[in-house]
Protein backbone atom coordinates (compact mmCIF):
# COMPACT_ATOMS: atom_id res chain seq x y z
CA UNK A 1 0.00 0.00 0.00
CA UNK A 2 1.20 3.16 -0.89
CA UNK A 3 1.78 6.42 1.64
CA UNK A 4 0.25 9.25 0.62
CA UNK A 5 2.18 12.27 -0.88
CA UNK A 6 4.24 14.07 1.20
CA UNK A 7 4.72 17.90 0.82
CA UNK A 8 6.94 18.12 3.45
CA UNK A 9 9.38 16.06 1.38
CA UNK A 10 8.87 18.19 -1.97
CA UNK A 11 9.73 21.48 -0.19
CA UNK A 12 12.87 19.74 1.12
CA UNK A 13 14.01 18.39 -2.13
CA UNK A 14 13.34 21.86 -3.68
CA UNK A 15 14.67 23.45 -0.36
CA UNK A 16 18.25 21.15 -1.17
CA UNK A 17 18.48 21.90 -4.95
CA UNK A 18 18.40 25.73 -4.00
CA UNK A 19 15.62 26.73 -5.89
CA UNK A 20 13.39 29.52 -5.57
CA UNK A 21 9.14 27.84 -5.69
CA UNK A 22 9.37 29.99 -9.23
CA UNK A 23 11.61 28.23 -10.47
CA UNK A 24 10.84 25.28 -9.70
CA UNK A 25 7.27 26.02 -10.69
CA UNK A 26 8.39 26.88 -14.21
CA UNK A 27 10.80 24.02 -14.79
CA UNK A 28 7.92 22.05 -14.01
CA UNK A 29 5.79 24.10 -16.33
CA UNK A 30 2.81 24.34 -13.63
CA UNK A 31 1.51 27.32 -12.02
CA UNK A 32 3.07 28.69 -8.95
CA UNK A 33 -0.06 28.77 -6.94
CA UNK A 34 -0.25 24.87 -7.78
CA UNK A 35 2.98 24.36 -6.35
CA UNK A 36 2.14 26.55 -3.14
CA UNK A 37 -1.08 24.24 -2.43
CA UNK A 38 1.66 21.20 -3.06
CA UNK A 39 4.19 22.30 -0.66
CA UNK A 40 1.20 23.20 1.96
CA UNK A 41 -0.53 19.89 1.22
CA UNK A 42 -3.93 21.40 0.15
CA UNK A 43 -3.69 19.67 -3.05
CA UNK A 44 -2.50 16.05 -3.96
CA UNK A 45 -0.38 16.33 -7.55
CA UNK A 46 -1.50 14.33 -10.79
CA UNK A 47 0.23 11.35 -11.58
CA UNK A 48 1.81 13.89 -14.79
CA UNK A 49 2.62 16.85 -12.40
CA UNK A 50 4.41 14.60 -10.16
CA UNK A 51 6.64 13.20 -12.72
CA UNK A 52 7.51 16.95 -13.69
CA UNK A 53 8.55 17.60 -10.45
CA UNK A 54 10.62 14.50 -9.99
CA UNK A 55 12.35 15.66 -13.23
CA UNK A 56 12.65 19.42 -12.27
CA UNK A 57 14.28 17.91 -9.15
CA UNK A 58 16.28 15.25 -10.47
CA UNK A 59 14.86 13.21 -7.25
CA UNK A 60 12.78 9.31 -7.61
CA UNK A 61 9.09 10.10 -7.30
CA UNK A 62 9.15 7.20 -4.24
CA UNK A 63 10.89 10.03 -2.40
CA UNK A 64 7.93 12.33 -2.12
CA UNK A 65 5.79 9.43 -0.56
CA UNK A 66 7.88 8.46 2.52
CA UNK A 67 7.13 9.79 5.84
CA UNK A 68 8.02 13.20 7.26
CA UNK A 69 12.07 13.43 7.98
CA UNK A 70 13.43 15.41 10.41
CA UNK A 71 14.78 19.03 10.18
CA UNK A 72 17.40 21.11 11.54
CA UNK A 73 16.65 24.65 13.24
CA UNK A 74 19.07 27.09 11.79
CA UNK A 75 19.63 27.68 15.63
CA UNK A 76 20.10 24.22 16.59
CA UNK A 77 23.56 23.85 13.48
CA UNK A 78 26.66 25.52 14.10
CA UNK A 79 26.82 27.48 11.11
CA UNK A 80 30.42 29.42 10.90
CA UNK A 81 29.71 31.65 8.54
CA UNK A 82 25.88 32.20 8.90
CA UNK A 83 25.57 36.22 7.90
CA UNK A 84 28.37 35.07 4.65
CA UNK A 85 25.37 32.96 3.80
CA UNK A 86 22.26 33.33 1.32
CA UNK A 87 19.34 31.88 2.84
CA UNK A 88 19.07 29.45 -0.55
CA UNK A 89 22.07 28.27 0.82
CA UNK A 90 22.06 28.12 4.22
CA UNK A 91 18.41 26.11 3.81
CA UNK A 92 20.12 23.73 0.85
CA UNK A 93 22.61 22.74 3.98
CA UNK A 94 20.35 22.27 6.16
CA UNK A 95 17.73 19.79 4.05
CA UNK A 96 21.14 18.05 3.23
CA UNK A 97 21.30 17.36 7.13
CA UNK A 98 17.48 15.77 6.88
CA UNK A 99 18.14 13.65 3.98
CA UNK A 100 21.27 12.55 5.82
CA UNK A 101 19.22 11.85 8.92
CA UNK A 102 17.23 9.43 6.28
CA UNK A 103 20.03 7.47 5.45
CA UNK A 104 22.05 7.10 8.56
CA UNK A 105 18.96 5.46 9.54
CA UNK A 106 18.94 2.97 7.22
CA UNK A 107 22.42 2.63 7.63
CA UNK A 108 22.03 2.32 11.53
CA UNK A 109 19.27 -0.55 10.86
CA UNK A 110 22.04 -2.52 8.91
CA UNK A 111 25.22 -2.12 10.40
CA UNK A 112 26.84 -2.16 14.32
CA UNK A 113 28.29 1.31 14.39
CA UNK A 114 30.62 2.85 16.93
CA UNK A 115 28.85 3.76 20.30
CA UNK A 116 28.79 7.90 20.45
CA UNK A 117 31.58 8.94 22.97
CA UNK A 118 32.00 12.34 22.97
CA UNK A 119 31.96 14.16 26.26
CA UNK A 120 29.71 17.29 27.38
CA UNK A 121 32.83 19.62 28.03
CA UNK A 122 31.00 22.97 28.87
CA UNK A 123 32.06 22.48 32.24
CA UNK A 124 35.86 23.27 31.20
CA UNK A 125 37.08 26.96 32.16
CA UNK A 126 38.72 27.19 28.72
CA UNK A 127 38.60 26.25 24.96
CA UNK A 128 41.96 25.31 25.53
CA UNK A 129 41.52 23.07 28.53
CA UNK A 130 38.46 20.89 26.92
CA UNK A 131 40.90 20.16 24.16
CA UNK A 132 43.51 19.30 26.44
CA UNK A 133 40.71 17.15 28.33
CA UNK A 134 39.31 15.48 25.22
CA UNK A 135 43.02 14.42 24.13
CA UNK A 136 42.76 12.54 27.64
CA UNK A 137 39.93 11.57 28.08
CA UNK A 138 40.29 9.72 24.46
CA UNK A 139 43.86 8.53 25.32
CA UNK A 140 45.48 10.64 22.23
CA UNK A 141 48.55 12.25 24.25
CA UNK A 142 49.81 14.95 22.69
CA UNK A 143 51.00 13.16 19.31
CA UNK A 144 49.43 14.47 15.74
CA UNK A 145 46.05 12.87 14.92
CA UNK A 146 46.23 11.12 11.71
CA UNK A 147 43.42 10.83 10.21
CA UNK A 148 40.23 13.09 11.36
CA UNK A 149 37.61 12.13 9.97
CA UNK A 150 37.97 8.30 10.83
CA UNK A 151 38.73 9.28 14.73
CA UNK A 152 35.27 11.14 15.11
CA UNK A 153 33.53 8.47 13.28
CA UNK A 154 35.15 5.91 15.56
CA UNK A 155 33.85 7.76 18.22
CA UNK A 156 30.44 7.63 16.92
CA UNK A 157 29.99 11.13 15.86
CA UNK A 158 28.46 10.42 12.20
CA UNK A 159 30.39 12.96 9.18
CA UNK A 160 28.66 13.81 6.00
CA UNK A 161 29.50 15.88 3.25
CA UNK A 162 27.33 18.51 2.02
CA UNK A 163 29.12 18.73 -1.98
CA UNK A 164 28.01 22.34 -1.81
CA UNK A 165 29.16 24.62 -4.48
CA UNK A 166 29.89 27.57 -2.86
CA UNK A 167 32.75 28.71 -0.31
CA UNK A 168 30.41 30.55 1.93
CA UNK A 169 28.73 27.48 3.84
CA UNK A 170 31.80 25.85 5.38
CA UNK A 171 30.55 23.22 7.41
CA UNK A 172 27.84 22.37 10.92
CA UNK A 173 27.31 20.14 13.47
CA UNK A 174 24.01 19.11 15.42
CA UNK A 175 22.76 16.55 18.00
CA UNK A 176 20.15 13.90 17.32
CA UNK A 177 18.86 11.82 19.55
CA UNK A 178 21.84 11.60 21.16
CA UNK A 179 24.07 11.46 17.86
CA UNK A 180 26.28 13.96 16.98
CA UNK A 181 26.49 14.85 13.34
CA UNK A 182 29.12 16.88 11.61
CA UNK A 183 28.57 17.94 7.90
CA UNK A 184 31.77 19.06 6.01
CA UNK A 185 31.58 20.99 2.65
CA UNK A 186 34.12 19.11 0.41
CA UNK A 187 34.64 22.24 -1.86
CA UNK A 188 36.72 23.29 1.28
CA UNK A 189 40.86 22.17 1.04
CA UNK A 190 41.49 19.07 2.94
CA UNK A 191 43.67 21.14 5.63
CA UNK A 192 40.33 23.65 5.46
CA UNK A 193 38.42 20.36 6.04
CA UNK A 194 40.46 18.77 8.88
CA UNK A 195 39.97 22.25 10.56
CA UNK A 196 36.18 22.27 10.04
CA UNK A 197 35.76 19.05 11.84
CA UNK A 198 37.93 20.09 15.01
CA UNK A 199 36.50 23.38 15.05
CA UNK A 200 32.35 21.41 14.61
CA UNK A 201 33.92 18.65 17.21
CA UNK A 202 34.57 21.74 19.69
CA UNK A 203 30.75 23.04 19.21
CA UNK A 204 29.48 19.04 19.90
CA UNK A 205 31.64 18.95 22.94
CA UNK A 206 31.66 22.69 24.87
CA UNK A 207 27.95 23.47 23.22
CA UNK A 208 25.86 20.20 23.60
CA UNK A 209 22.79 22.22 24.53
CA UNK A 210 22.45 25.15 22.08
CA UNK A 211 24.73 27.31 23.44
CA UNK A 212 26.81 27.49 19.79
CA UNK A 213 24.35 30.74 19.29
CA UNK A 214 26.05 32.88 21.52
CA UNK A 215 29.00 35.92 20.28
CA UNK A 216 31.89 33.67 22.14
CA UNK A 217 31.10 30.24 20.26
CA UNK A 218 33.02 30.67 16.97
CA UNK A 219 36.06 31.58 18.75
CA UNK A 220 35.33 28.92 20.84
CA UNK A 221 35.15 26.44 18.49
CA UNK A 222 38.68 28.10 17.00
CA UNK A 223 40.58 27.93 19.42
CA UNK A 224 39.69 24.09 20.39
CA UNK A 225 40.10 22.98 17.22
CA UNK A 226 43.24 24.79 17.41
CA UNK A 227 44.63 23.34 20.59
CA UNK A 228 43.55 19.82 19.85
CA UNK A 229 45.18 19.40 16.52
CA UNK A 230 48.52 21.06 17.57
CA UNK A 231 48.73 20.29 21.45
CA UNK A 232 50.88 23.41 22.61
CA UNK A 233 53.30 20.49 24.37
CA UNK A 234 54.31 19.09 20.69
CA UNK A 235 54.33 22.51 19.22
CA UNK A 236 56.42 24.04 22.02
CA UNK A 237 58.48 21.32 22.13
CA UNK A 238 59.11 21.12 18.78
CA UNK A 239 59.48 25.27 17.74
CA UNK A 240 61.68 27.48 19.96
CA UNK A 241 62.65 29.20 17.28
CA UNK A 242 61.61 30.67 13.64
CA UNK A 243 63.96 32.50 11.08
CA UNK A 244 61.90 31.80 7.98
CA UNK A 245 58.51 31.20 6.48
CA UNK A 246 59.86 27.92 4.82
CA UNK A 247 60.21 27.08 8.69
CA UNK A 248 56.78 27.25 9.34
CA UNK A 249 55.86 25.43 6.04
CA UNK A 250 57.58 22.40 7.14
CA UNK A 251 56.05 22.07 10.96
CA UNK A 252 52.80 22.45 9.26
CA UNK A 253 52.63 19.16 7.44
CA UNK A 254 53.44 17.64 11.48
CA UNK A 255 50.14 18.73 12.27
CA UNK A 256 48.08 18.57 8.83
CA UNK A 257 47.06 22.42 9.07
CA UNK A 258 47.29 25.38 6.93
CA UNK A 259 49.99 28.15 6.68
CA UNK A 260 47.66 30.70 8.33
CA UNK A 261 46.66 28.46 11.08
CA UNK A 262 49.66 27.11 12.70
CA UNK A 263 51.33 31.13 12.39
CA UNK A 264 47.93 32.50 14.51
CA UNK A 265 48.27 29.85 16.85
CA UNK A 266 52.11 30.39 17.67
CA UNK A 267 51.01 33.82 18.26
CA UNK A 268 48.57 32.60 20.85
CA UNK A 269 51.28 30.57 22.25
CA UNK A 270 53.49 33.10 22.24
Amino acid sequence: MRLHFNSQRLRLARSRRKMASQELARLANISPVTLSRLENNTNQPEAETLDALSKALNYPTDFFFGSDLDEVDKEDASFRSLKAMTAKERNGALAAASLAFLVSDKIDEKFGLPDVDVPNLSCENTPESAAETLRAYWGLGDRPIGNMIDLLEAKGVRVYSLTEETVRVDAFSCWRSGIPFVFLNTLKSAEHSRFDAAHELGHLCMHQHGGSNHKSAEPEANAFAANFLMPPSDVKGRITRLYSLSEIQRYKKRWGVSLAALTYHLSTLG
